[in-house]
């Protein structure tokens, strides 16, 4: 399967374009790797929640994919001490 479509959600824009650009070419990098691998990747549900998360050192990536159309939805990103109090 071909890299999937990246659709990015406003809160994700706004926290993304505020880091390091050394963290955010961490988090690029593995948002790439996740949308070559979509329908292979590991991916971890969030507990009693549809959304999935994906770890990038002290940050965590919030996202949802749609598999038949090849869709990765990055719902938003954080530090894991706060990303998942959304």
């Amino acid at each position: 399967m071909s890299q999937a479509t990246e659709v990015y959600a406003r809160e994700f824009d706004t926290i993304f374009f505020a880091l390091p650009p050394a963290v955010q070419d961490r988090i690029e990098r593995k948002i790439r790797e996740l949308g070559r691998r979509l329908e292979s990747f590991p991916h971890q549900r969030l507990q009693g929640r549809s959304e999935f998360h994906l770890r990038v050192g002290d940050y965590r990536i919030i996202y949802k994919f749609d598999l038949p159309r090849n869709e990765l939805l990055l719902v938003t990103l954080g530090h894991r001490r706060e990303v998942y109090r959304f």
